[in-house]
């Protein structure tokens, strides 16, 4: 069973990126993903007026999940 956590920051956007990534391998062909991603960007770039504030806000999330299989012949 793996966790990874990637922090991304991008200050020519002003955007950040969180992205949460759980492994869990059954075997050597066999590995089941589930994954969280969360994306926010700073008010002031969305709409300034209706955000005045430098705060960042989420613009997206997304749960996913992959199962990946290795078939033999």
């Amino acid at each position: 069973m793996l966790f990874r956590n990637i922090l991304e920051t991008n200050t020519l956007n002003k955007t950040v990126g969180l992205n949460v990534l759980g492994t869990y391998r059954v075997n050597a062909g066999t590995v089941f993903f589930v994954g969280y991603d969360d994306r926010y960007r700073q008010s002031d770039q969305i709409n300034a007026r209706l955000f005045a504030d430098d705060q960042y806000r989420r613009t997206n999330r997304a749960i996913f999940t992959k199962l990946q299989y290795l078939f033999r012949r």
